[in-house]
């Protein structure tokens, strides 16, 4: 294979592990934010009311996190893939796929920590005595971030020796 079929296959891969964790990620965290919204209006008799609503905001989720989610991951995907394929090149007669999987999750976690350090410090404040300022940060970054270990670390373990 050569070097730029290579970068293409690993940011195929990356891309599809992206929009795949993506999908998996949104299918999960539409109904527990509709539950999450059923929880919280049990206590003042509006559950019927929220069911209501979370059905509402499921439907109006999809599209939203088609843009904001999936189509974004699947770039990342491609992004880091492509990296992965590039980091690979010159050693690819002399890795194994341990070798390969290691680079992956190191590459992962570089996006991760550029994304943190990006983004991720003005999601929460440090200050605040509650739990209820961390929900964003765990929803809009921690979930993610895991998600693309998980992908790029696949996308790793998946090239071809």
């Amino acid at each position: 294979m050569s070097s730029l079929n290579l970068i293409a296959h690993s940011a195929l891969r990356g891309a599809m592990a992206g929009s795949v964790l993506a999908i998996v990620y949104t299918a999960l965290a539409i109904p527990a934010a509709g539950l999450l919204l059923m929880i919280n209006n049990i206590p003042v008799g509006k559950t019927f009311d929220a069911m209501i609503g979370a059905g509402v905001f499921a439907l109006c989720a999809w599209p939203f996190a088609i843009v904001l989610g999936i189509i974004p991951s699947a770039i990342i995907g491609a992004v880091g893939g492509s990296m992965i394929g590039t980091v690979v090149i010159p050693f690819r007669t002399r890795l194994s796929r341990h070798g390969t999987t290691l680079i992956g999750l190191l590459v992962a976690m570089l996006i991760v920590l550029i994304a943190y350090l990006v983004f991720g410090q003005s999601m929460y404040d440090p200050r605040e005595n509650s739990f209820a300022p961390y929900i964003p940060y765990l929803f809009w970054f921690v979930g993610p971030s895991i998600m693309a270990i998980l992908g790029l670390t696949w996308v790793g373990w998946s090239m071809p020796h």
